[in-house]
């Protein structure tokens, strides 16, 4: 085949990144051709061209971002290719081009490309045998934190961190991918992108932390994250600088609570119906962002727990303090992300004016730190720091530039006149040539008598005098002809030449000053990053105190007490945060709880489906989280023990394209719970082992709740939904497991017909059935369907009575006991002497509990 010099070009260029659809700069078009062309054609639903031989598809350069922000969210990358020179190549007589921006989604910078209120997570993972590196990156925003675990070989802690974070891209070398798509469910839709391991860990970056020398691996995945962000924009070599973040820090929570407790994604109504959509009153997407971390991360220390739900308390005993943030702060903009696009050299003059529209609120912000800056003292010191700095930065802005400042710095008018001296004379001669322009329209029209004439221009052919066909012979013979349209002629004359001269000289000029002006502001701002970079950060903070306030107050949340990690968990008239707020006012059923502490350490919950055991296991956690990160809780009073971990197993999901069964997952994610479960941590099951055949999962139950008991105190708090009543028997046997359960009531209708009234109260005591059946009556099974199950049930029951009976004749089995019969289990040819002196041991505990 043979290729033009323009086909040449194209894919001399497309051969540098193989892996990225090329974004060909032509005119006013990107245009992609060949393969690139047939697969951007299909993601987009645009029409399949061709140029010669070569498939061929574009898009407006304008609109460019809403086609490439659709191909992200394919999991492609872009590689932006635009045309750098106006001047040919002798050779080829081609415009030179080249690649000017890698765009991923984990990468990505325009706003328009972005949601508001989302963070967008690059991620890079390192392995070795037993552990993992991890680095964390928002290029939007600059935030950037790395971690590790050396000994977490089946990456059950990786996973909870990866559900926390969910990023849009990860990055590691081959066979760091392998054994992460190996050992964690991943979401379908994650862009998993292969990288060569730096080998460069001597060269870190000045600006870098000494102290993360200490974390080989994490350093290791932060080295790759930054030299795959560089291989997008160069410009970011010097503005990431990571800090080390121990996840041991925070309130962990694994993936399967991340999703099932809805608390920042939901399947069902959108945000609205999360955690983060009921919290969220803030004002900037800042904050907004911000307040989605404290959620997925909760603190584990007490005194900045404290210290966030005071400033919560004091804005909502403050209402005027609260109404005048509340108008200060709808007025900042996305001061994080302006500042990465200044970093990365892309920043607009659109988005400098919204920095200065921000900063120009420095005094009012100060009217109102002096007024109620006690409540908020992180607010008040920084603005104590940082005022003079702000204050001269949005002086600059001020001065510098036009109040409403165009998109693209090509547009020109940049520049707010008064600022510089050579630009306003400049500006001054423009302005006098338009003026010049309409004078030679006017003359030309009296002299040649052609009412319609008229002086414009164009890009190719620069100004002309154009006259319709009907006047044409009314054309003097002194005007040169330039250009024939179908109704009209255009031509010009030498004072117009001259003119042209004059004002396109000055344009240029113009446009050159400007650009170098806007440079300079440009690097001014950079110079000054750390104080707008924590300006912003403290601002974000304000606002997600702010929006927790709005919440305790519309939503009627209560103050809870922040207790020792042995301490009880207790909870009266608690409430689900989403449910209550989709449901009738007032209707919500309020439930108490006592667990820990000198209450049981296990509660098995009874009782029919759609009776509530779900919601009452599910707004137990979100309590605990709610008062974790500082926030008010639907309670009338709670009292929450220090919670290291939230580990959850509800719902039922399989893992088919890893060859897991429903029943599978459920019992890798039980068998998580089990390894990881502290006695600070909270545990909530739901249905645990229904997935197999009726004994199995009672066996599985059963054996579960042993283990996880703990008769002195040192176990994990339980709460455990189940149809199981057979496990209700375990209360009897340990002291610190109680039956608790779901009310109900039947009732007969004026036909005789009995049906279910649900009561959503928890009331001790095991329940004594499931009433599966009327809950596949009110779920619409056929009246037939529904008549033979009751039949069935009927004819077991019976069974089961005869069944009671006989066992009651016989004499009683001395050798029941669940540890006599792990005593048969044990073999004695493979346990040491040690490890049988250990398991004596905790059968006399048990026994003597």
């Amino acid at each position: 085949m043979t290729l033009t010099p323009l086909m040449r070009q194209y894919y001399e260029i497309k051969n540098q990144n193989p892996e990225a659809l090329l974004f060909f700069r032509l005119g006013d078009f990107y245009e992609m051709f060949g393969e690139d062309a047939k697969e951007g054609s299909r993601l987009l639903g645009l029409a399949l061209t061709a140029r010669g031989d070569q498939p061929m598809c574009g898009v407006p350069f304008h609109s460019a971002n809403s086609y490439i922000a659709k191909l992200l969210k394919a999991g492609k990358k872009i590689a932006v290719c635009e045309q750098t020179s106006n001047i040919t190549n002798p050779k080829t007589k081609l415009f030179e081009r080249k690649i000017v921006r890698i765009i991923t989604p984990g990468t990505v910078l325009e706003d328009s490309m972005l949601e508001a209120g989302n963070s967008n997570y690059l991620v890079a993972v390192e392995t070795d045998k037993k552990g993992w590196g991890l680095a964390c990156l928002e290029a939007s925003t600059g935030d950037f934190w790395i971690t590790q675990n050396a000994d977490d070989e089946e990456m059950t802690v990786l996973s909870t961190v990866m559900a926390t974070i969910n990023p849009s891209e990860v990055i590691g070398g081959k066979a760091s991918l392998a054994k992460l798509k190996t050992k964690i469910i991943l979401p379908q839709d994650l862009t998993l992108s292969p990288c060569e391991s730096s080998s460069e860990t001597d060269n870190i970056p000045e600006n870098w932390p000494g102290i993360l020398t200490e974390y080989p691996l994490a350093l290791k995945a932060g080295l790759n994250c930054l030299k795959y962000m560089a291989g997008t924009n160069d410009n970011f070599r010097e503005y990431f600088a990571p800090f080390y973040r121990e996840i041991s820090e925070f309130l962990q929570l694994d993936g399967a609570a991340v999703n099932t407790l809805e608390l920042v994604s939901s399947q069902v109504g959108g945000r609205k119906n999360t955690l983060w959509g009921i919290l969220d009153y803030t004002k900037t997407p800042m904050g907004s962002r911000m307040l989605k971390e404290w959620i997925l991360r909760p603190l584990l220390n007490v005194k900045e727990i404290n210290h966030r739900q005071n400033a919560v308390e004091a804005l909502l005993n403050n209402e005027s303090a609260r109404d005048e943030l509340a108008l200060l702060l709808k007025d900042i903009c996305d001061i994080e992300r302006i500042m990465s696009r200044v970093a990365a050299s892309s920043a607009t003059p659109r988005d400098l004016a919204g920095l200065r529209q921000s900063l120009m609120l420095s005094d009012k912000i100060r009217e109102w730190v002096l007024s109620y800056g006690d409540m908020l003292p992180e607010l008040k010191e920084v603005f104590a720091m940082h005022f003079a700095k702000l204050k001269e930065i949005s002086d600059l802005l001020a001065s510098a530039l036009n109040e409403n400042p165009p998109v693209k710095l090509s547009d020109g008018g940049i520049i707010k006149p008064g600022y510089n001296t050579e630009l306003d004379e400049i500006v001054n001669l423009k302005q006098h040539a338009d003026k010049a322009l309409m004078e030679i329209c006017q003359r030309e029209k009296e002299r040649t008598g052609i009412p319609s004439l008229k002086v414009g221009f164009n890009t190719v052919f620069g100004y002309y005098i154009e006259v319709t066909k009907t006047h044409i012979s009314k054309v003097p013979y002194d005007y040169i002809r330039k250009q024939t349209l179908t109704g009209a002629e255009r031509f010009v004359t030498e004072e117009l030449k001259e003119l042209e001269k004059k004002i396109l000289s000055a344009e240029e000029k113009s446009l050159r000053i400007e650009l170098a002006i806007f440079e300079k502001i440009k690097a001014y701002l950079y110079q000054n990053l750390a104080v707008l970079k924590q300006t912003a950060k403290i601002i974000a903070k304000t606002d997600c105190l702010f929006s927790l306030a709005c919440a305790a107050l519309n939503g009627n949340y209560k103050k809870p007490q922040i207790m020792p990690e042995n301490g009880a968990l207790v909870i009266e008239k608690g409430r689900h945060p989403i449910v209550e707020q989709n449901i009738p006012s007032g209707s919500f059923v309020p439930n108490n709880l006592t667990l820990g502490g000198q209450g049981p350490q296990i509660i098995l919950l009874t009782g029919p489906n759609m009776g509530g055991k779900s919601v009452f296991l599910k707004q137990t956690a979100l309590i605990t989280i709610m008062a974790q990160m500082g926030s008010f809780v639907p309670a009338e009073h709670a009292e929450i023990p220090i919670t290291d971990k939230i580990l959850t197993r509800i719902g039922a999901q399989d893992a088919l394209s890893r060859g897991e069964s429903t029943f599978m997952v459920e019992m890798r994610e039980t068998a998580n719970i089990l390894a990881c479960a502290t006695s600070s941590t909270l545990i909530l099951l739901d249905e645990v082992g229904r997935g197999t055949s009726t004994y199995d999962g009672i066996s599985i139950a059963w054996a579960i709740t042993e283990y996880l008991y703990k008769p002195h105190g040192q176990g994990p708090k339980v709460l455990f939904a189940t149809h199981y009543f057979e496990l209700t028997e375990l209360e009897e046997k340990y002291s610190r497991i109680k039956n608790f359960h779901v009310t109900a009531s039947e009732y007969k209708t004026p036909s005789g017909e009995v049906k279910l009234n649900f009561l959503f109260e928890i009331q001790p005591g095991g329940a004594d059935k499931s009433y599966g059946v009327h809950v596949a009556q009110i779920a619409g099974l056929p009246h037939s369907c529904i008549l033979r199950a009751k039949k069935i049930l009927a004819d077991l029951g019976e069974k089961q009575a005869m069944s009671n009976t006989l066992q009651e004749d016989k004499a009683p089995d001395l050798f029941s006991s669940p540890i006599v019969q792990e005593i048969k289990m044990v073999d004695l040819n493979k346990i040491t002497p040690l490890q049988a002196l250990q398991i004596i041991s905790e059968w006399k505990k048990r026994l003597e509990e």
